[in-house]
């Protein structure tokens, strides 16, 4: 597998190229690239059928240990992969360790191994156990085993403790990667530790920055789930940036986490490569649709979602996006929608989750043509403006109901 950049400058907005992938050879894709989301093996509410109808450019997916470790002794019975288990062998995949649409619980440390929060409760994961996983699954690519267990409010001690446990369990799976036979098609990223301290950043950074990887996973800034929605660059920013600056500026930089797409525009700013899409999928399981790359008039789609539980949209008989080329603004209105959301319809999911994962693909795309066409920043503008324009209306809306309790009660 190879990695090649238009810059290696650190901290700039850049295009990539992934090549050279052993067990589908004539694969590519472009950076910044967003990994297709998948829990228990498929993209969820969607078929695999389905899921073409959304788009049929090749796309590569990230799969997560927490949903699919059950699969490990059927997998390992089966003596074949995991992409072949799954029945997507047709595309690349990504294995990492938590669900980034689901938070992660804190605490639960051993010295030898992690936590992994399954449906049916905690895995405990030894680098000697997680190999063991990755040689049945045998992912394109895969992070090795760390402690990403640290956030914003984590203590110096317990971030020590990550970035010390991390290089403890790297140390341990690169040996066997090296050694593997069945991973010499593989390729392993190692996870940059060290929470908001820049001290264990850095000792995280020295001891990984002359391994022979393609890349690293920037972790440890948050604990997954919907919270992740609310980060801000002024929160990250400073210890990105810092990161970033360190690290090799030829190798590969992942960022998972369902990232609201202002942050994932300003971390694309500062070099990351690889985002997820468990973004537009939180926003589906709201029964919400994306609305944040239609600025035109007649849609009047002002904010960057629009809730289908509002009464509003009940006689709309428009599409969320009258300039949408998925397949549900093609073919069905505002009204029908909301009609299946408040009856709790199956189908409001998978409608909602074609539109919304569409239109997150197209983000990236714009993301990346507009890195070619040096119009990044008009592109950050137009889509911060979106972002603001709801929040105002928020604001508005929380007023006139304030307004409205007022007159009640006088």
């Amino acid at each position: 597998m190879k990695f090649t950049t238009n810059s290696i400058k650190s901290c700039t907005a850049r295009v990539g190229m992934l090549t050279e992938f052993e067990r589908i050879p004539n694969s590519s894709f472009e950076t910044p690239l967003a990994l297709v989301y998948t829990k228990r093996g498929s993209i969820p509410h969607l078929t695999k059928d389905v899921f073409k109808m959304v788009t049929s450019i090749p796309q590569m997916l990230s799969v997560s240990l927490t949903s699919t470790v059950s699969m490990f002794e059927s997998i390992k019975d089966t003596s074949t992969n995991f992409a072949t288990f799954v029945g997507l062998k047709e595309y690349i995949n990504f294995l990492t360790i938590h669900d980034p649409a689901y938070s992660t619980l804190s605490g639960f440390h051993e010295t030898d191994s992690i936590p992994v929060w399954t449906r049916n409760g905690k895995r405990v994961i030894t680098a000697n156990k997680y190999m063991d996983i990755v040689e049945a699954f045998r992912p394109d690519m895969y992070v090795a085993l760390c402690d990403g267990d640290t956030n914003i409010n984590s203590s110096k001690k317990r971030v020590s403790k990550a970035v010390q446990r991390s290089m403890t369990f790297f140390e341990q799976c690169f040996a066997k990667h090296s050694s593997s036979e069945m991973l010499k098609s593989s390729e392993i990223l190692g996870a940059i530790e060290g929470g908001y301290d820049k001290e264990s950043r850095k000792l995280s950074i020295n001891y990984l920055k002359d391994k022979p990887l393609i890349g690293y996973v920037i972790d440890g800034l948050h604990n997954n789930g919907l919270d992740v929605r609310n980060i801000s660059l002024e929160q990250i920013k400073d210890i990105a940036e810092y990161t970033i600056n360190l690290l090799p500026a030829e190798k590969l930089k992942v960022s998972m986490g369902c990232w609201n797409p202002v942050t994932v525009l300003d971390l694309v700013e500062l070099g990351v490569d690889i985002f997820d899409t468990s973004y537009p999928y939180v926003i589906t399981e709201n029964f919400e649709a994306l609305t944040f790359l239609c600025n035109h008039i007649n849609c009047n789609n002002v904010g960057h979602v629009i809730s289908f539980t509002e009464e509003r949209y009940a006689d709309d008989f428009s599409p969320i996006c009258s300039h949408c080329e998925c397949f549900t603004c093609k073919n069905h209105t505002k009204a029908y929608l909301h009609h299946l959301c408040n009856t709790k319809e199956m189908l409001s999911t998978v409608l909602l989750m074609m539109h919304n994962l569409h239109q997150y693909l197209e983000f990236f795309k714009i993301i990346r043509e507009s890195i070619k066409n040096n119009t990044f920043n008009d592109c950050k503008k137009r889509i911060n403006s979106k972002f603001k324009q709801c929040s105002i209306l928020r604001v508005d809306e929380s007023t006139d109901t304030q307004d409205v309790k007022h007159k009640h009660l006088t």
